[in-house]
């Protein structure tokens, strides 16, 4: 079982893929109408975005892989502090900047859908 330092350092190396994901798809992560511009890209077009990676589009394959970092960074956050850590969201963030603006963009994005995931959207709460 991987301990909290290792948990954090993984999250921390997974923010920086994200960034870098973020910057190669030209989303500049401190600006929210982008992001959430990328967010609804994603969440309309998963499954077109996963066929073309697969034919070897390489920007459906970083925004695809984007997206998944998310959600790993998610899981890996919740392995750290517990299924409540996002009451700690705005510390959080502070560390994980990256993350936490293409996380809050997909909630919102869910949100406005009236579809939230419930895994997501319950760990919020």
């Amino acid at each position: 079982m991987l301990s909290n330092d290792t948990l954090l350092m993984n999250g921390h190396q997974m923010d920086q893929a994200i960034e870098r994901k973020c910057l190669a798809l030209g989303i500049n992560c401190g600006d929210e109408p982008g992001v959430r511009k990328f967010a609804h890209d994603v969440l309309q077009n998963i499954d077109a975005l996963r066929d073309a990676s697969c034919r070897g589009d390489r920007q459906a394959r970083t925004k695809v892989e984007l997206y998944g970092l998310a959600m790993l960074m998610h899981l890996t956050n919740t392995r750290a502090f517990g299924p409540g850590y996002m009451a700690h969201f705005d510390t959080l963030s502070k560390h994980e900047s990256s993350w936490a603006a293409v996380a809050q963009a997909m909630w919102r994005e869910l949100d406005a859908r009236g579809a939230a995931d419930d895994e997501m959207k319950g760990s919020r709460q």
